[in-house]
């Protein structure tokens, strides 16, 4: 009678030992996936911000926004690549901004900024 008890006692523990280790293994994906996501947002959040600073200084410049691209790319830190390109026609002048993660080179955010050049004739 006292054999069957401890077999039955090691059986239930090894039940719950299993059970511990399922969960763990469940806890410890959810937390790997919560640190990618936090630091996907991350360079997201970054990306977007100097986005806007780069859209806000071309519309202050305009087509002399070539000049000034500097102020942009040096507050870039180094885990991003930042490409800008600008470009003119007639009447409008075009900025293309992309930022890219360093780490597998993924595009992260992109921005185009449209505006116009042509003078207005007054009468």
């Amino acid at each position: 009678m006292n054999k069957s008890r401890s077999a039955l006692f090691l059986m239930e523990l090894i039940i719950v030992i299993f059970f511990f280790s399922l969960t763990s293994a469940v806890c410890l994906n959810v937390f790997a996936k919560a640190h990618i996501i936090g630091r996907d947002t991350r360079q997201l959040n970054d990306a977007v911000l100097f986005a806007k600073n780069a859209g806000e200084l071309f519309y202050e410049y305009g087509t002399d926004f070539e000049d000034h691209k500097d102020l942009v790319l040096e507050n870039v830190p180094d885990e991003y690549d930042v490409k800008i390109d600008i470009h003119t026609d007639d009447d409008f002048a075009y900025m293309d901004y992309a930022c890219f993660s360093k780490d597998g080179g993924a595009l992260i955010y992109s921005l185009e900024c449209k505006l116009n050049i042509q003078e207005v004739s007054g009468q």
